[in-house]
């Protein structure tokens, strides 16, 4: 936690956004569904007290990261692509994805973004998702991404050298959202 922050007793929902690094109309949404609880001013202004934002944090972010869970998607199938950024982007956890069309595109966002998992596209031209797997896992201070494969031609043999790659898992398209969810750490 942000040194500014360890000795308030209540954050405004401005501060806990900054410590979040989400906006501070996400922290709204937060405290409206009830997920972060909130104590209102007699102003009217939410306040959170600094033990309910660190409890919150923990339930969002069991490895201890900091901000939201970073999902890089990588598929050559634009429909796939905006159908899971949405998919992520659309529920009521923090989350921060972006997408890459091909593998090359894909390593080169894995240095700037920083993803804490990849869902990564067996299928694409130029580089296979088994070889952006396997250079992913190769980068330094990156063999610890998390990378969900996927793949419309999921065979015994793909799955087999993609587990040997590195993916953690692999799933057949259409995706079952829910085991993507539950796999993600966002659903019981």
């Amino acid at each position: 936690m942000n040194d500014d922050f360890k000795n308030k007793p209540y954050l405004a929902p401005n501060e806990v956004a900054q410590w979040m690094m989400v906006s501070p109309v996400t922290v709204r949404g937060w405290a409206q569904k009830g997920l972060l609880q909130a104590e209102v001013t007699p102003g009217g202004h939410r306040r959170f007290r600094r033990e309910e934002v660190e409890r919150f944090a923990r339930l969002w972010n069991p490895a201890g990261n900091k901000g939201p869970l970073r999902v890089l998607i990588v598929d050559d199938d634009r429909a796939v692509l905006g159908f899971l950024k949405e998919l992520l982007e659309g529920g009521d956890y923090p989350v921060q994805v972006e997408i890459a069309e091909h593998g090359f595109e894909a390593g080169r966002k894995v240095h700037v973004f920083q993803p804490d998992v990849v869902l990564l596209d067996l299928m694409m031209p130029g580089l296979r998702g088994t070889e952006v797997c396997r250079q992913i896992k190769q980068i330094p201070g990156h063999s610890d991404v998390r990378v969900i494969a996927m793949s419309g031609y999921l065979t015994p043999e793909n799955e087999a050298e993609l587990l040997a790659a590195g993916a953690e898992v692999c799933l057949a398209k259409p995706i079952d959202t829910t085991r993507l969810l539950k796999l993600l750490g966002l659903e019981d």
